[in-house]
């Protein structure tokens, strides 16, 4: 005859065990998606404030930074790589190409694995110039 006491106890403490580590691995997992959110609020931003002034100069530049403060987020890089300039300048012809993309770090499982490793986040968003200049 086989004897299985204890076995229970010892099945209930596992399980209970890797259900934490897995309710914790999908809180650490799934904590990337309003960085990325935020990110891209401020991709979109950024395009609309470009589209309406015709330009990536300093008015957009300002508005960068009122962006950063409302979504809590300091992006590493933002760019407009990509935009379809006026020969010299920083002015965007009427119905040219602005695109903006915005780059953020964002580290995964520091609590688990020493430090965690590090993500790069990456928003890109295009549209369109509304000024015309002659």
């Amino acid at each position: 005859m086989k004897v299985d006491k204890g076995s229970a106890v010892i099945e209930f403490v596992v399980g209970i065990t890797l259900l934490f580590v897995v309710v914790s691995l999908g809180f650490s997992l799934f904590s990337v998606f309003p960085q990325y959110q935020n990110l891209d609020y401020i991709a979109k931003e950024m395009l609309r404030e470009a589209e309406l002034a015709g330009n990536t100069g300093t008015n957009v530049t300002n508005r960068y930074d009122d962006i950063q403060k409302v979504a809590g987020l300091e992006p590493k890089s933002i760019s407009f790589d990509g935009t379809k300039y006026i020969g010299g300048t920083k002015n965007v012809q009427i119905n040219d190409r602005i695109q903006v993309t915005v780059k953020s770090d964002y580290t995964l499982f520091s609590s688990f694995v020493g430090g965690g490793f590090t993500v790069e986040l990456v928003a890109t968003t295009s549209g369109r110039s509304g000024v015309y200049y002659k």
